[in-house]
């Protein structure tokens, strides 16, 4: 009897717990000159963040696996229970969707940056236009949005300003494939890079 209680009890607990799940994602931040050369979570009054940790349980975790450093959107994948090598399919859904931009099955997604880019050689010389770009981004995403492509008429474009110097674009139309390589050089002062085929969709392509 007691231990039929016992599993009934658990069972109740599983059906009617609620867990208030909270990921400050970047916390650790840099070293800013401005404090002292602390990092604002230094700088910072964690006391009510000390005392949460006090009553909890405290350790370092490694999102996916040891010795595999990932990005926010593929360890958040993880944390939640998702295996990002099978469930991954870019940032570009992450970004749209949190910027409110509905998507469809047979859609693609784009996370972009706002960049500042030297038109005379090409070269990207901030990869993010401004971190402070609330004024300017949603403007710009206003005017991307619903632009025509004439090369391909059946093709809609979406976009939304996210935030900082970020936005969500998303193609909706027939035979779209998100097999693509992007622009973003990853670090300032480089070239744009030529957005093309990715190797494995070639690779597909020269197989059927």
């Amino acid at each position: 009897m007691e231990r039929k209680c016992r599993a009934s009890n658990s069972k109740k607990l599983m059906e009617t717990a609620r867990i208030a799940f909270v990921l400050i994602d970047g916390l650790a931040d840099v070293h800013i000159p401005a404090l002292a050369n602390l990092t604002p979570l230094e700088a910072a009054d964690t006391s009510a963040m000390d005392a949460i940790a006090a009553a909890g349980l405290n350790g370092l975790l490694d999102p996916v696996e040891p010795g595999l450093a990932c990005g926010s959107d593929t360890a958040h994948l993880s944390i939640f229970g998702y295996d990002p090598r099978l469930y991954y399919r870019g940032r570009g859904a992450f970004e749209s969707m949190g910027a409110g931009i509905d998507m469809a099955p047979g859609d693609i997604a784009f996370k972009c940056n706002f960049a500042t880019l030297d038109t005379t050689t090409g070269m990207v010389i901030k990869r993010r236009a401004d971190r402070h770009f609330e004024d300017v981004g949603p403007v710009l995403c206003a005017a991307l949005d619903g632009v025509s492509l004439p090369s391909f008429p059946d093709l809609l474009v979406k976009a939304k300003y996210a935030t900082e110097h970020r936005c969500g674009i998303v193609i909706s139309g027939p035979g779209l494939s998100d097999e693509v390589t992007g622009t973003d050089p990853l670090k300032d002062n480089l070239p744009l890079q030529v957005t093309a085929p990715s190797p494995m969709s070639l690779l597909q392509w020269c197989s059927s």
